[in-house]
């Protein structure tokens, strides 16, 4: 006998009313800017964006020569033989990076034949801000963050300057820097299912490519502590297998390094031109000059040139980095353990695997967001507490900065509120004492509501996973 099955009645489609065409247009912008789950559009929307946005820079606005110029001028000295960093310069200085930067501008050299083609060179420049708009965005992505952070990759006017119309060589650190971040995220985000050996091999890999960013621009070495911090949980809280992928980045410096550092030669030619490459490419004695500040114009220029005052900041740099670490990084609510046993089972058993399973920080879920934030708020202190930030310095932390407002618990509305007066101080040129007031308020401001918001750091991970909904219209 044949059973008859009851017809359900259909949903009722909703009428078409202008308050319900108003209503799904308000949720789909609504989505569009809160909800993760629209990332991926949004990052693909950005990529395209950014494409577009420098090439019609580069084709509308006139070329600024500051600093590239003299790259190629260094460049050329280098292919004509000139091994003593002493004496490498051009019109506007002397030789100060590393090999890796050499490398890098012996292509641009090769391409632009000599800096000629000014043309080449800023699209290579605007591939490689689209390009890092593409890693921003995976590293936006996996950590979960609302995608009008994502947009805000693209509200920078003195960022895009950087890029296509001042060729500094900052960027490609900065690229580098992020890919380091995407590489763990990923580390942290397989950690169930990766063997030891593959783990530590990720990690060596993520110290290679962090050596290769060193070895452009020293601006790298702010992001070292949450590096060493992260890659130790990476790999069970085993400190010979950090220590065996900490001394990757000086074996990557040697190899990059090898024309000047000449390691098989040992007469006193060679060590000459050795503590010449050394004591220019990574002179941590540098002073900057006061003229070009962005952030401490308001300090007299004699204080700012004082070891007093180097001192000072030196110690607030270190004394709010251990603050941080005490009372967030390796709070036992990430760490799933004591401070003093995490202490303990660093240096009373360095070769056991002691890692928590509740440690949050090597978590599929939550690792990916906790690693960028550790990265974001390391580099943002080393800001903060720099003694002078010339304008190509923008393009060391800008990248982090929307994911920063978004963990210091800003929403969209005052998030961008923020930025942009964040971005004015940028573009006052040359800065001032208001400019310069302002921009230190407000990196103070973020660092202490990214302290401040606890739930951000601490939250489980079924709230993380939660979406935000859109308030109802009346």
């Amino acid at each position: 006998m044949l059973e008859v099955k009851e017809n359900k009645p259909e949903k009722e489609i909703p009428p078409l009313t202008a308050k319900n065409i108003l209503t799904d247009i308000y949720n789909g912008i609504f989505a569009l800017l809160n909800n993760s789950a629209t990332n991926s559009f949004a990052v693909l929307i950005t990529v395209c964006l950014s494409s577009i946005a420098c090439k019609i820079i580069i084709s509308k606005v006139k070329y600024t020569e500051i600093d590239f110029s003299t790259y190629m001028q260094q460049i050329q000295m280098v292919n004509d033989g000139a091994l003593d960093y002493s004496i490498i310069g051009g019109d506007t200085g002397p030789i100060v990076y590393p090999a890796g930067y050499v490398q890098i501008y012996q292509g641009l050299h090769w391409l632009t034949g000599g800096g000629e083609d000014l043309e080449i060179a800023q699209f290579a420049f605007g591939y490689l801000f689209t390009f890092t708009v593409f890693l921003s965005g995976i590293v936006y992505a996996t950590s979960a963050a609302p995608p009008w952070t994502i947009y805000l990759l693209l509200a920078s006017k003195r960022l895009y300057s950087i890029y296509v119309l001042r060729l500094f060589n900052d960027c490609f650190t900065t690229a580098g820097v992020i890919a380091v971040v995407m590489l763990l995220q990923q580390a942290a985000n397989w950690s169930g299912v990766l063997s030891d050996s593959m783990m530590f091999l990720l990690c060596a890999a993520a110290a290679d490519l962090y050596s290769m960013a060193l070895s452009v621009k020293m601006n790298a070495l702010l992001y070292l502590p949450a590096f060493a911090y992260i890659v130790y949980f990476l790999l069970g809280e085993q400190l010979h297998k950090l220590v065996a992928v900490l001394l990757v980045i000086p074996a990557v410096q040697v190899m990059v390094g090898w024309h000047f550092l000449l390691p098989m030669f040992w007469d006193e030619e060679a060590c000459r031109l050795r503590n010449n490459y050394l004591k220019n490419a990574f002179d941590f004695s540098r002073q900057f000059m006061y003229k070009w500040t962005v952030n401490w114009r308001f300090v007299p220029e004699d204080v700012f040139l004082s070891k007093e005052f180097s001192t000072l900041l030196l110690v607030g740099h270190i004394s709010v980095l251990c603050i941080f670490l005490l009372t967030r990084f390796a709070s036992p609510k990430l760490t799933g353990k004591s401070i003093s046993a995490l202490f303990k089972d660093a240096f009373l058993r360095p070769f056991a695997a002691t890692r928590s399973k509740q440690n949050k920080i090597v978590n599929p879920t939550t690792g990916p967001r906790t690693i960028l934030l550790i990265f974001s708020v390391t580099n943002l202190i080393g800001i903060l507490f720099a003694r002078s930030l010339h304008y190509q310095f923008l393009s060391w932390y800008c990248w982090l900065l929307p994911f920063l407002l978004h963990a210091a618990g800003f929403n969209v509305f005052f998030g961008s509120a923020i930025f942009l007066a964040h971005e004015w101080c940028w573009n006052v040129f040359p800065s001032t004492e208001n400019s310069s007031k302002l921009l230190i308020l407000i990196l103070s401001i973020i660092l202490v509501a990214t302290w401040n918001n606890s739930s951000f750091w601490f939250q489980d991970n079924e709230s993380q996973a939660q979406k935000p909904k859109a308030p109802k219209l009346d």
